[in-house]
């Protein structure tokens, strides 16, 4: 039986269906969201027949857990390895707690006095001895750049740089990437070797504290908005981390296209033909004429040619990263200078 059971102990079946109805719905941010570790012993309640440690074996065998959570150990993992709760298996994390729920008085008070991100001293219950943690449900967003070096986690056998010269190679990123004129998402989409985000950008959405390991997790929600990291290491390799916001903006564009661009190519028309229509047109756009009408007119774009180059809202990580980042650097109402993506050349309007 798991905590999750167990804050229904005791209930027959009926009973256990009535109260999880009748159990409020309450906001998250009112909800006590925690994951434990579960040392327990033979002859406590719940406890697995498979179970032969004595009670003073058990309490030993908590404290040392606790020192290495406390010490930094990612506590995902070790709930994976020691805990005897059958949530274990999903780093210890069970459904959230909320006023009402039934359960050991030991364990809920624990819980809920804990600040979030903190962990518990070792707690008993008649269950056993417990560890929990409170987990932060702060939530942050981020882009970066892995360089892998041989040896490394996951690294693919291609990879054959030693780790003095990954950790080189990422030094010289850094360098660049902190001047304010280069893009970000560019660079990760030429330098990362997270080869799942480097198309995006670097761009890894957003998530909450305790998902990342925990280097990582630390330098990421450390940072500001728009910040970059020092370079981090993980078991992956080297990370350049950058925090940007979550917002959502809304754009315009004009696309013109040319032959080998693979998309609505308009027969005859090379890239500086295409360059030179695409400059003409921002002139144009940046001089006051109406930008709807230009898109209507000029845009290889069809889709957004016809709403006068409207987008749909656009975050980060959810188009090429040069279009991406000409998008945010601009403020409401500002009209880019031409951009050049896989697809052809972009004038951009931000509309909010």
């Amino acid at each position: 039986m798991g905590l999750g059971a167990l804050l229904l102990a005791g209930c027959g079946k009926e009973e256990e269906q009535t109260r999880r109805e009748a159990r409020p719905i309450i906001p998250p941010e009112q909800q006590v969201w925690v994951r434990h570790i579960l040392v327990t012993y033979a002859g406590a309640f719940g406890a697995a027949p498979e179970i032969r440690r004595s009670r003073a074996t058990a309490d030993s065998l908590a404290r040392a857990v606790w020192a290495l959570a406390e010490a930094g150990e990612d506590f995902r993992a070790l709930a994976k390895q020691y805990s005897d709760d059958p949530s274990a298996v999903d780093g210890g994390e069970i459904a959230a707690l909320q006023e009402g729920d039934p359960g050991p008085p030991e364990f809920m008070e624990t819980a809920y006095a804990l600040e979030p991100g903190h962990i518990s001293p070792v707690v008993e219950s008649g269950w056993g001895f417990h560890i929990i943690q409170r987990r932060d449900m702060s939530k942050c967003t981020a882009q970066h750049i892995l360089v892998r070096y041989a040896g490394a986690e996951s690294a693919p056998d291609s990879v054959v740089r030693t780790r003095p010269e990954a950790l080189a190679r990422a030094e010289r990123i850094l360098s660049e990437v902190r001047n304010p004129d280069v893009s970000f998402p560019v660079a990760a989409s030429e330098y990362s070797e997270d080869h799942a985000t480097a198309a995006n950008g670097g761009y890894l959405g957003t998530f909450m504290r305790g998902k990342m390991h925990p280097k990582f997790d630390r330098a990421a929600f450390a940072l500001r908005e728009g910040e970059i990291s020092d370079i981090i290491e993980t078991p992956f390799g080297f990370h350049i981390i950058r925090r940007i916001s979550p917002e959502r903006i809304r754009v315009a564009h004009i696309l013109v296209t040319y032959q080998g661009t693979g998309q609505l190519v308009e027969a005859g028309r090379t890239r500086e033909q295409a360059l030179q229509l695409a400059m003409d047109v921002a002139f144009r756009a940046q001089q006051g004429e109406e930008f709807a009408a230009l898109a209507r007119e000029f845009s290889d774009d069809n889709h957004s040619a016809e709403r006068g180059g409207t987008l749909p809202p656009i975050r980060r990580g959810h188009t090429v990263p040069e279009f991406e980042d000409t998008a945010f650097r601009l403020r409401p109402g500002e009209i880019s200078a031409v951009v050049e993506t896989m697809f052809g050349f972009h004038v951009i309007k931000r509309v909010q």
